[in-house]
């Protein structure tokens, strides 16, 4: 009887341990799946995201072109401004080439 006992406990355990194993491999796919739509996912978003600096470029060389087209006060100034920056930022440019 008792020897009976054990190997029902040992076939349980075995069936346990097989439905273990089909899990755990299922999970695995899972995540490898998963860890690739993360990475797909990451691609985009740095293709969106160097889509939005070059928008906002272009946004800022529009407002730039604008500044020095339109008549409106302030736009002048902004232009100066940004002109003023850009200069700075060449002369550091130079200013690093130089050393």
């Amino acid at each position: 009887m008792v020897e009976n006992e054990y190997k029902i406990q040992i076939e349980n355990l075995s069936t346990n341990v097989d439905r273990l194993l089909v899990l755990c491999n299922s999970l695995a796919s899972q995540n490898a799946k998963m860890t690739k739509e993360i990475e797909n996912l990451n691609i985009e978003l740095n293709i969106k995201k160097e889509k939005l600096t070059e928008i906002e470029k272009r946004y800022n060389d529009l407002k730039l072109a604008q500044a020095f087209c339109s008549p409106v006060s302030g736009g002048d100034k902004e232009a100066k401004q940004k002109i003023n920056k850009i200069i700075r930022e060449i002369d550091n440019c130079i200013a690093l080439l130089k050393k």
